[in-house]
C-alpha cells in the first residue's frame, strides 16, 4: 500500500454565502420554464442549446438534451436527468455522455455522472460519482472504472471552526479500478488568519495481479509521484485563492444574474433590465 499526504491553505467559503448560492441556484432552475420542450429563463430569455425531450419539467424522471448543431435535434449521446428534486429532501442530478475511444472509433465509452444535495434551505450531505464503462473488447475493464465522493457539510463548517473538530474527515472518496483501489480523505482545519489549512491524504491499494507489483511501483516512482499530485494541488489552490475571494463578494442575485448570462454565451439583459439591475444581483464570498 502507497501513502499520500500533502496540506495546502485555501480561502475560506463562508457558510451564510454557500447556503444563499444553493437556495439560488435551485431559485433560478425553479424560475424556468418550457414551451414545446423549449427552455426560458425566469426573464423570459429562450435558452438555446437545450431541450426537454421526456417527462415533466424538473420532476422525477425529467430528461434533457443538447441540440446538434449541425443536424439541430436532440443529441442522442449526451442527456441530464432529474433524479431528484425535494428541497427539503434530497435533489439529485444525472449526466450521461456517450463517446468512441480515442485510440479505437469502433468501440464507444459511456461516462455516468451523478451528484445530489440533501436539504436547499440547510444543505447537510452532498455527493458525487461517476462511472465510466467502455465496449472495448477485453479491455474493457482496463478502461473503465468508478469514482465516489461524499461530503458532510455540518462535519465541514464544524472542522473549519475553532471549536471541537469531528472525529471523522468531512470529505472522503474512493476511486476503483481493476487494477487499483485509491481511498482519498479531506480534512480542513482554521489556519490563524482565517483562512483553511486543508489536508489531502490518499492510500493507494493495487488490486488482482497489480498487488504484488505496487511495492516495486511505489519505490522505483513514489517520490516522483508524490511530488506530481502535490505539484497539482498547488496549483488549484492558487487557482482557488485568485478566484473565490472576488466569488464571495458577490451576493446570489448577482450570481443568478451571471450564471443566466453564462447559459445564453454573455450578457444580454432583458428588456428594461441593465446588466447588473436591481432584480439581478449576487454577493458570494471566498478566501
Amino acid at each position: 500500500m502507497a501513502r499520500f499526504q500533502h496540506t495546502v491553505t485555501l480561502a475560506p467559503v463562508p457558510r451564510r454565502w454557500f447556503e444563499s448560492c444553493v437556495a439560488t441556484l435551485h431559485d433560478l432552475a425553479e424560475g424556468t420554464d418550457v414551451e414545446g420542450g423549449r427552455l426560458t429563463l425566469p426573464d423570459g430569455r429562450p435558452l438555446p442549446g437545450l431541450v426537454l425531450t421526456e417527462g415533466r419539467h424538473l420532476g422525477p424522471g425529467a430528461r434533457y438534451r443538447p441540440v446538434n448543431e449541425e443536424a439541430g435535434e436532440p443529441d442522442a449521446d449526451q442527456c441530464l436527468t432529474v433524479l431528484a428534486r425535494d428541497r427539503r429532501g434530497e435533489t439529485a442530478l444525472e449526466v450521461v455522455t456517450l463517446d468512441t475511444l480515442a485510440d479505437d472509433p469502433a468501440h464507444r465509452a459511456r461516462l455516468v455522472c451523478a451528484l445530489g444535495l440533501t436539504s436547499v434551505e440547510r444543505p447537510g450531505k452532498a455527493w458525487l460519482s461517476a462511472t465510466l464503462r467502455s465496449d472495448g473488447g477485453k479491455r474493457a475493464k482496463y478502461l473503465g472504472g468508478t469514482g465516489r465522493l461524499r461530503l458532510d457539510l455540518g462535519r465541514w463548517w464544524q472542522a473549519t471552526s475553532h471549536g471541537r473538530h469531528p472525529s471523522r474527515a468531512p470529505l472522503s472518496g474512493t476511486l476503483t479500478h481493476a487494477l487499483v483501489r485509491v481511498s482519498v480523505t479531506v480534512v480542513p482545519r482554521p489556519a490563524p488568519d482565517g483562512r483553511w489549512r486543508v489536508t489531502v491524504r490518499a492510500r493507494v491499494r493495487g488490486r488482482s495481479f497489480a498487488r504484488p507489483l505496487l511495492p516495486l511501483a511505489t519505490a522505483l516512482l513514489g517520490r516522483r509521484a508524490r511530488r506530481a499530485g502535490a505539484e497539482a494541488l498547488e496549483r488549484a489552490a492558487v487557482a482557488w485563492n485568485a478566484k473565490v475571494p472576488a466569488l464571495v463578494r458577490k451576493d446570489g442575485e448577482r450570481l443568478s444574474a451571471e450564471l443566466a448570462d453564462a447559459l445564453l454565451g454573455g450578457p444580454e439583459p432583458a428588456p428594461g433590465v441593465g446588466p447588473r439591475g436591481s432584480a439581478r444581483r449576487a454577493h458570494t464570498r471566498i478566501e
